[in-house]
């Protein structure tokens, strides 16, 4: 392995600095408003110099750089802008485009985004607004986008600030937005903290994978193995998706490359601010990828393959995730967004999870032919009635038999859609009965039963052994209210209805002196 290596396919078309390219405002009528932009050296955010506008007015007035030649944005990618703005109350609210991001071939004919506004922009500072230009756009001026050769923002303010330069504008760039993870070594794995310190120094402020107070805000596709292998090893990090309204729904992801390539998230927190682009994560190569103790919130589709071990991790309010013969072990999945939480290929690999509904939609699909599968410490709550598409299992299998084997504690006979199998449950339980006497003696040769509706043959039929006890290993359908019984001359009858599940069920029994003998 390598040190690690941080860097990004970003293409900057200005960065504000002495001898860069020509900043103007807008000439089309309505986006003229404020002073002409100058070069700024009192608040840079990248670098040295920023561009700033005076704006003793009311209206909406922007700046846009001159690229010099058209721009072509790769696919899934944005433009990024960093904007400030010194008076965020005296903006128009998000809905009237208070903050705006513009694209176009020249200042009089441009498309225009609306990115934000009072409304989001409440503590002001600089933000890096992403914009994908296939989006549709709040505002089309003149011929409008053309060949992208403009960039710039534009604000929309509604009280004329008196004092200073209150708008700046610093780096603008485009491409995919890719944060580029590769290399690291035993001792120095790299680590979000790691690109981060790369992303946030002053000569470069990517804005991709940025430290904020308590975590980090991350935006655009990261990428685990870029060009060579990675050994990706970090834990107790806070993650939060960047709100960006403005871009394709796979702008934010996050992707494993090389299948020699090695990830490990401990304890990471990735939470989704949106909803166009709430991040999902993809495995490319079949990666030993290791994701213990994690929580995903709010974030979009998750792919995993054989090597993928995922355990005690929580996928709260997330798209669907797929198995790829996967393990998860200690996982929930609660609230999932779509139509099911998790496709499975291998459920024998999906062990003691937790399952919660929000009301609609499977907690599980898969099981496309007939045979036996086993659930082993599957937990369903909160799902609907068989047969509809709100059952807890949704079986693809259209004709046959499907065997679900309940096993580990798990949800006895959860409710299944199926396409067309017939759905038989069975449980692989120990069944006991621990007999002693009043004294706390285990007792010999005691006769033990236990049946469901007395039908023949009997589930358990014996004699408890030398530590008074009488067992069978039980392989068949779940028992509502099976009898246990036991019988011993001069002694009172035992009997007890218990259900039979999917847990190991010891029943201890105290015989009592039949006083007629």
């Amino acid at each position: 392995m390598a040190v690690p290596s941080y860097t990004t396919d970003l293409v900057d078309i200005d960065l504000c600095e002495s001898g860069g390219k020509t900043w103007a405002e807008p000439t089309a009528t309505g986006w003229t408003f404020g002073a002409a932009p100058a070069s700024d050296d009192d608040n840079p955010f990248q670098g040295l110099l920023a561009m700033s506008k005076a704006y003793n007015a009311t209206g909406v007035g922007g700046m846009m750089v001159n690229n010099g030649g058209a721009i072509s944005l790769p696919t899934d990618g944005a433009f990024l802008v960093w904007f400030y703005w010194a008076a965020p109350g005296s903006l128009e609210a998000d809905v009237d485009g208070g903050i705006r991001v513009m694209v176009g071939t020249d200042l009089n004919n441009f498309k225009s985004w609306d990115v934000g506004g009072k409304t989001s922009y409440v503590y002001g500072g600089w933000i890096n607004y992403a914009v994908n230009t296939t989006i549709g756009e709040d505002d089309l001026v003149g011929t409008g986008l053309g060949n992208s050769q403009y960039v710039g923002a534009a604000v929309n303010n509604y009280n004329s600030i008196f004092k200073g330069n209150p708008f700046l504008c610093d780096a603008t760039r485009y491409g995919r937005c890719e944060a580029r993870i590769a290399g690291g070594e035993t001792g120095n794995y790299a680590t979000f903290s790691g690109f981060a310190a790369i992303n946030d120094n002053v000569s470069y402020r990517w804005g991709l994978i940025q430290a904020i107070t308590g975590g980090y805000l991350v935006k655009g596709l990261v990428t685990f193995g870029y060009g060579s292998v990675v050994d990706f090893r970090d834990s107790n990090k806070s993650l939060v998706i960047q709100n960006t309204n403005k871009v394709t729904a796979n702008f934010n992801t996050f992707e494993v490359l090389q299948a020699t390539s090695r990830v490990d998230l401990t304890s990471i927190s990735i939470t989704s601010l949106g909803t166009v682009s709430k991040g999902r994560w993809l495995t490319t190569a079949n990666a030993d990828i290791n994701i213990e103790s994690c929580v995903f919130t709010d974030m979009n589709t998750f792919t995993f393959l054989a090597q993928s071990t995922i355990l005690n991790t929580t996928f709260r309010r997330c798209g669907i995730v797929t198995q790829g013969a996967a393990v998860f072990t200690g996982c929930k999945f609660d609230s999932a967004s779509d139509t099911k939480a998790l496709v499975v290929d291998t459920i024998g690999n999906v062990t003691n999870t937790i399952f919660i509904s929000k009301g609609t939609g499977y907690a599980i699909e898969g099981f496309s032919s007939a045979g036996t599968y086993s659930l082993t410490g599957l937990i369903f709550t909160g799902y609907g009635a068989n047969g509809t598409t709100d059952a807890a299992i949704h079986v693809l299998a259209t004709s046959g038999i499907v065997y679900l084997g309940i096993g580990g504690g798990g949800t006895a006979s959860p409710t299944v859609k199926s396409d067309g199998a017939t759905i038989e449950y069975t449980v692989s339980v120990t069944l006991k009965i621990a007999v002693k006497d009043i004294d706390g003696n285990p007792m010999v040769g005691v006769r033990c039963y236990i049946d469901n509706n007395n039908e023949s043959p009997f589930i358990l039929d014996d004699v408890t052994d030398v530590n008074g006890e009488a067992s069978v290993g039980y392989s068949g359908s779940p028992v509502s209210n099976a009898t246990w019984r036991v019988r011993k001359y001069e002694y009172l009858p035992f009997q007890q209805l218990v259900n039979i599940g999917s847990e190991n069920i010891t029943l201890p029994v105290t015989l009592i002196d039949d006083p007629v003998y």
